[in-house]
């Protein structure tokens, strides 16, 4: 099968939450904590010496700052069939050079379901869902799709397993399955057979249990 048709594919985000959403709202965020930092140095200018001040305002209203500033600057996109995860810097893992790609769950009161993809140098993660008690969100069903296509042309046994796993969570979703039935959620109850806390990479194994069988 020629890999032409993926490449001119223009590229798809793979955030949880779109960015659209989620940044303009960190970014007034770190303004709001930057102004508070601001007001504080020149209340404590008025007590003391500026460079106390300076000090003081930046101790207070930069760590959230910069923190929401960094938050909003994180994303995840397919290219081709390379996934690039971005923070600090941008990192990047093609598919098609697989050593690792395996299912991780995040245990806990939002349980956490990652991809964790990794090729020689680089490890890039998908954050795929995040659940609740009764509720959850998951990757767009766009993205998944294309995700577990590029997956499916990989050389890697774990990869074809994993792209198995998300088609199949797509055909639940599809057929407006609840989330007991889907197998990313299944993947969490499964993860926590093995442990109740602590990130668990999910076994070749596991990974085949999550497969509807009917």
């Amino acid at each position: 099968m020629s890999d032409r048709p993926e490449q001119t594919q223009p590229p798809i985000a793979l955030d949880l939450v779109r960015r659209d959403v989620v940044v303009p709202k960190l970014r007034r965020v770190a303004m709001v904590c930057f102004s508070v930092g601001i007001v504080v140095a020149l209340l404590v200018s008025l007590m003391t010496e500026t460079w106390i001040a300076v000090l003081v305002g930046v101790g207070i209203g930069g760590p959230p700052g910069l923190g929401a500033l960094l938050a909003a600057r994180r994303a995840c996109w397919l290219d081709g069939r390379t996934v690039y995860s971005r923070s600090v810097t941008t990192k990047g893992v093609e598919t098609g050079g697989l050593q690792r790609a395996e299912l991780t769950v995040q245990p806990g009161r939002f349980r956490q379901v990652h991809l964790a993809l990794q090729d020689r140098q680089t490890t890039v993660t998908v954050l795929l869902a995040l659940y609740g008690s009764d509720r959850g969100a998951e990757l767009d069903v766009m993205a998944m799709r294309r995700l577990a296509d590029v997956l499916a042309m990989s050389e890697s046994i774990n990869a074809a397993t994993v792209s198995r796993v998300l088609v199949e969570h797509l055909r639940a979703e599809a057929r407006g399955a609840g989330l007991t039935e889907r197998p990313l959620y299944r993947a969490v109850n499964r993860a926590e057979q093995h442990a109740k806390s602590g990130r668990v990479a999910l076994t070749e194994d596991d990974l085949v249990s999550l497969l509807d069988t009917e």
